[in-house]
């Protein structure tokens, strides 16, 4: 069994915001993976008990379970602790896709383990599950020229992907889906791993 959790914030007026590209990923992860479920067709429900908009389905004979928690971001814990504590599944089962502030557009990040590094709707999932050992998926969102300050940070992530930005977003999203969808039909390990679609001296227009 996996938990494929996608950090955001519900509402149509968040949906192509910086702040949902978890929501983006697990939506993407969701569709790529539709051909090998058994039924074909991965829909979301609303759960009441979990707070959260849930999707099931089958591949190769493994559940795997995608989660959108209807909390707002920073409040994420409590659909994932309560989903976890109804499967009762184990901290290897559980994937977390989120935004990064501190990584560059074009960018998405692996690991297994660690900090939250300052994201608080990971950093409350880590609070409510009470640990910290579980694959997070860090999708670069910074397109911040060098004039802009970081004062601005709350603003820009609330502000929606430019037609620019979001070829660039899908692109890093389908390449970590890729590296990641094999070792699901594998049931292998997911290895730390670090994708750069776009160089990091290559600025992306807004």
């Amino acid at each position: 069994m996996k938990i494929i959790v996608g950090l955001g914030n519900k509402g149509k007026e968040y949906d192509s915001t910086r702040h949902n590209a978890g929501f983006i990923f697990v939506d993407s992860m969701a569709k790529e993976m539709e051909k090998d479920a058994s039924e074909n067709v991965i829909q979301y429900h609303t759960e009441k008990k979990f707070e959260a908009d849930v999707a099931e389905a089958k591949i190769d004979g493994e559940k795997i379970i995608f989660v959108k928690p209807n909390t707002y971001m920073n409040a994420s814990g409590k659909a994932v602790s309560s989903i976890i504590k109804f499967y009762k599944s184990k901290a290897e089962d559980l994937i977390v896709a989120m935004d990064d502030i501190d990584l560059p557009l074009g960018t998405v990040r692996i690991r297994n383990d660690g900090s939250s590094g300052g994201h608080k709707g990971l950093q409350n999932i880590i609070d409510s599950i009470k640990y910290d050992t579980f694959i997070r998926i860090r999708i670069g969102i910074d397109n911040f020229s060098k004039q802009e300050t970081k004062f601005e940070t709350a603003e820009y992530v609330l502000d929606n992907f430019s037609k620019r930005e979001l070829p660039v977003l899908k692109k890093t999203i389908y390449s970590a889906i890729d590296y990641i969808v094999p070792h699901l039909k594998n049931k292998t390990e997911i290895p730390s791993h670090s994708f750069e679609v776009v160089a990091k001296e290559q600025k992306v227009e807004k």
